[in-house]
């Protein structure tokens, strides 16, 4: 027998010795060999991203220990079976024999080694290539219970094994009321695997062969208020607000001042629309982009009516120009023309009545976003009201007043409804022989986006793109950490770009975790540049945010990216009438310095392009020019 082949057996023996349980982990009848349970996922989000779902036993040291970077092995991961879909149904998951997560210790006692692990169900969503939870990823769900704001665990149920008779284990909260902390009596667990209801006081341990392990929505969950009236369900939403909004500081809001003006004119609201008026007016007065509100007596009596403008451009130079016309519309008909510039709307200067138009969709992180929102409603109002518009063109100076039919054209386009087709990635070779990538999204296709993005740079890498010019224009964002690893073609090493911190629920906001650069095959490492506008925003400012990092690219727009940037998954509220809003929750900051970051800014052009009449007319993509021509210029061409 070789050397070679005598290790190769006596490797497998050694692993086939690993696998077997040991003296004493004999795995019992009445040891839990499967869990099983319901969910339900309120949250509005994710029924609409296109991702792949699966439940996951997931390794809780993590959350234990606070330990924010922990990255639970491929290994310790079980994946299960979902029946139903992401808005609820049951999961089935199979206990191995012998796990393979972290030990913990909980009786302090440094002379025996660490014999316990602990485990939870969880819903996970794919978006880095697999079911498993990698780095990056987290749960959306779990079965342990968390404080919303603290996010202590507080209930639910947890699955441990011990790999012997009388580990011992936490049997209570404990005074602080929250469990896995100092305070926490103790109990001795049974070898193998137990279910712990952590709601049972004392904690009770579970060891029928099949246990129900529910999987609570306890952050993140939709916060209903629809039930309640006008002024208890504006108690409610107000208060969660001015404890949870991260940007209080930053923006100088007086909430006080808030509640004194607006809650007189909850109490005088009659309908619906009138409520929605109050709480559009509260989101503008937020000034943050990630406030936005639907709401369908306001699009019915306030937005539905236009006379044909589908878009509008406010250029350098203050003119209001029309970029968009509906064919056969009230304004054709009357000779509006692509390109003309709107002089007077009802009597009022064009670019002072876009200033004075109202954000009833949505507020505003800046000010090239206000100016954005503005102009898509600026000419919309009641199906069969009157505006009177004076504008110029090739026909020289005209007026008339038109009456408002339906139309949501610009409400559409604004909004992406009528965009391009095309899946969420696509990529080509420009003539310039310099390669393209569009990225419309980070929250649609996303359990195949990462794996498109990197199809499409490796198709440019093979034809040899010198350049890469990545475009996310009105790409409003989505999940941070997809955005990273689409970044994480670009860089060598892991880069934490941004801390995030949360209200605590005593006053203050608490560190979280973070969100890193996320290293992704295949690598380029050629020149790169990326086509930003003022709705490039949320997930998509962080992916500039970081690929401007170092400057590793090079950024090219009209404006600087939206600057939005809270984090808005556990901000999700449906108020009376059936109106949903979301507020942020969650603050970025720079992981060195402490300071906020991209909110109320966003990322500003290295090249910016002027935004005049004869550009938003031309029939060509001057942004893209100019990208192009940087590149070109760092390449020597």
């Amino acid at each position: 027998m070789t050397s070679r082949l005598r290790n190769a057996l006596l490797h497998l023996l050694v692993l086939a010795a690993l696998a077997l349980p040991g003296p004493g982990a004999a795995r019992a009848s009445a040891e839990p060999h499967t869990i099983t349970g319901s969910y339900l996922t309120t949250n509005p989000i994710y029924p609409l991203i296109g991702g792949d779902f699966a439940a996951v036993l997931y390794d809780l040291a993590g959350e234990i220990q606070r330990d924010y970077a922990f990255v639970p092995a491929p290994e310790s991961q079980v994946l299960g079976k979902l029946e139903g879909g992401i808005t609820g149904g049951r999961y089935t998951l199979e206990l191995p024999a012998v796990p393979a997560g972290t030990l913990l210790d909980f009786d302090g006692d440094s002379a025996s080694p660490p014999a316990v692990q602990v485990y939870t169900a969880g819903i996970t969503v794919d978006y880095l290539g697999d079911a498993y939870v990698n780095r990056g990823e987290t749960l959306i769900n779990a079965s342990v219970a968390l404080e919303p704001l603290s996010q202590d665990m507080i209930g639910g149920r947890v699955v441990v094994w011990s790999a012997a008779d009388g580990e011992l284990f936490p049997s209570g909260l404990g005074a602080d009321g929250d469990a896995f902390t100092a305070d926490d009596p103790l109990m001795p667990l049974p070898a193998g695997w137990s279910v712990v209801a952590l709601d049972a006081e004392p904690f009770a341990i579970l060891r029928e062969p099949a246990v129900e392990v529910p999987i609570i929505e306890s952050v993140g969950a939709l916060n209903d208020y629809s039930a309640l009236g006008y002024r208890a369900a504006w108690d409610r939403f107000f208060a969660r607000v001015r404890e949870t909004y991260p940007f209080s500081a930053e923006k100088r809001i007086d909430w006080d001042a808030l509640d004194a003006e607006l809650t007189p004119l909850v109490d005088r609201v009659q309908n619906d629309l009138e409520y929605h008026l109050v709480i559009a007016r509260f989101g503008e007065l937020l000034a943050d982009t990630h406030v936005n509100y639907v709401s369908v007596p306001v699009l019915q009596n306030l937005l539905i009516g236009g006379i044909g403008v589908s878009s509008l451009t406010l250029t350098d130079d203050g003119e209001v120009v029309i970029t968009g016309l509906v064919p056969n519309s009230a304004a054709t008909r009357v000779g509006m023309r692509i390109g003309d510039a709107l002089l007077e709307i009802d009597g009022a200067p064009a670019a002072q009545a876009l200033d004075d138009t109202p954000l009833l969709i949505s507020s505003a992180s800046t000010p090239h976003g206000r100016t954005f929102m503005q102009a898509m409603t600026l000419l919309q109002g009641r199906v069969g009201s009157t505006v009177r518009v004076r504008w110029t063109g090739a026909e020289g100076e005209q007026q008339a007043t038109l009456r408002r039919g339906p139309d949501a054209a610009a409400l559409l386009i604004a909004l992406g409804g009528a965009g391009s087709p095309g899946r969420v990635v696509e990529g080509h070779m420009l003539p310039s022989g310099l390669g393209y990538i569009r990225v419309r999204s980070f929250a649609q296709e996303v359990s195949a986006a990462a794996d498109l993005f990197a199809r499409a740079l490796d198709d440019l890498i093979a034809a040899g793109a010198p350049g890469v010019i990545i475009d996310v224009r009105a790409n409003s964002g989505g999940i941070p950490q997809l955005a990273m690893a689409m970044a994480g073609h670009f860089f060598t090493g892991y880069e934490r770009v941004v801390d995030f911190y949360y209200a605590d629920g005593e006053g203050n906001f608490d560190y979280r975790g973070f969100i890193e650069i996320l290293v992704s095959e295949p690598h380029y490492n050629g020149p790169v540049a990326v086509l930003v506008d003022s709705m490039t925003g949320s997930a998509s400012d962080m992916f500039v945010y970081a690929m401007h990092t170092g400057q590793r690219a090079i950024v090219v727009g009209h404006t600087p990216t939206g600057g939005f940037t809270g984090e808005v998954s556990d901000g999700q509220y449906l108020l009376p009438g059936a109106l949903t809003i979301q507020v942020p929750t969650g603050r970025p900051v720079d992981p060195l310095t402490g300071a906020t970051v991209l909110e109320g800014a966003g990322v500003a052009p290295d090249v910016r392009v002027p935004l005049t009449r004869a550009s938003v007319l031309s029939p060509e993509d001057e942004v893209l020019e100019a990208a192009e021509a940087a590149l070109l210029g760092l390449l020597g061409d």
